[in-house]
């Protein structure tokens, strides 16, 4: 069971989230959220695990983080980032914090936030001492992450040399789609997560995301047909990453709340 403090499915504390008083803005609440946490905890047969942003007071996210864990919480998250810090390219996660958070804690603690590729879950890892990470935004884009693939626009983001193994984003899409149809999902998920994987290649060929924006009804045949006609127009956008990628599995992230 996911108690999660840091808003809607995005991550980031939407208005929704205000006007429902609920995500972040369970902040402002912290006697309910402990009444909550206690109640999951005493009657389910299941973990309780809870997802919170920081506050600015590094001694209030500390407070907030043994409050949890007295409550019954067997697993925190902790998005280094204050619930009015939305931009994660403007605003970059507080490791001080998460780490600080985790040395006060008994319980498991995992790190969200500034989570672009492997390099950064190394350094995330040894920087906080968490216990493992999350991502969302990034991994929206590249699936394929923890795999150990880049996007172009972090191939040599911390002095690793990354090569084309051959791995494109249309690649993931054609995964994804087979993955959904085994799965079923609803059709806005798959039409949000299909942007996201494929904004590179929309942004070359602008025409083709309008033509996908245009379909009030979708239909496997008509994405992979897109997929496509996308190949044909050229752009490849491929990920990049070392050595062998034989055997690779590609899909295998899991998102958290923003990167």
């Amino acid at each position: 069971m996911l108690i999660d403090g840091d808003g809607m499915g995005s991550g980031c504390p939407q208005r929704i989230a205000r006007r429902g008083n609920y995500g972040a803005f369970l902040m402002d609440n912290l006697p309910l959220v402990k009444s909550l946490v206690e109640k999951l905890s005493y009657n389910l047969h299941v973990p309780v695990s809870c997802k919170i942003r920081i506050f600015p007071c590094l001694q209030d996210t500390i407070a907030y983080a043994r409050m949890l864990e007295e409550a019954g919480c067997s697993l925190l998250a902790v998005h280094g980032r204050n619930r009015d810090e939305k931009d994660g390219k403007k605003f970059r996660a507080d490791w001080n914090a998460i780490k600080a958070v985790k040395d006060a804690l008994r319980i498991p603690v995992l790190a969200n936030g500034n989570i672009r590729h492997m390099g950064d879950v190394r350094s995330c890892l040894n920087h906080t001492g968490a216990d493992g990470v999350l991502s969302a935004e990034s991994l929206l884009e590249n699936p394929a992450l923890f795999s150990g693939f880049r996007t172009l626009e972090w191939r040599e983001d911390d002095g690793e040399s990354m090569n084309d193994l051959g791995l494109d984003q249309a690649e993931l899409v054609v995964e994804y789609l087979k993955l959904c149809e085994q799965y079923p999902v609803p059709w806005r998920m798959i039409r949000s997560h299909v942007h996201k994987m494929l904004g590179d290649s929309f942004a070359i060929h602008p025409e083709v995301r309008e033509e996908l924006n245009a379909q009030s009804k979708l239909t496997f045949e008509w994405l992979h047909d897109m997929v496509k006609r996308l190949r044909e127009l050229g752009g490849r956008i491929p990920l990049y990453g070392k050595g062998n990628a034989a055997g690779r599995t590609m899909v295998n992230g899991v998102a958290g709340c923003d990167s």
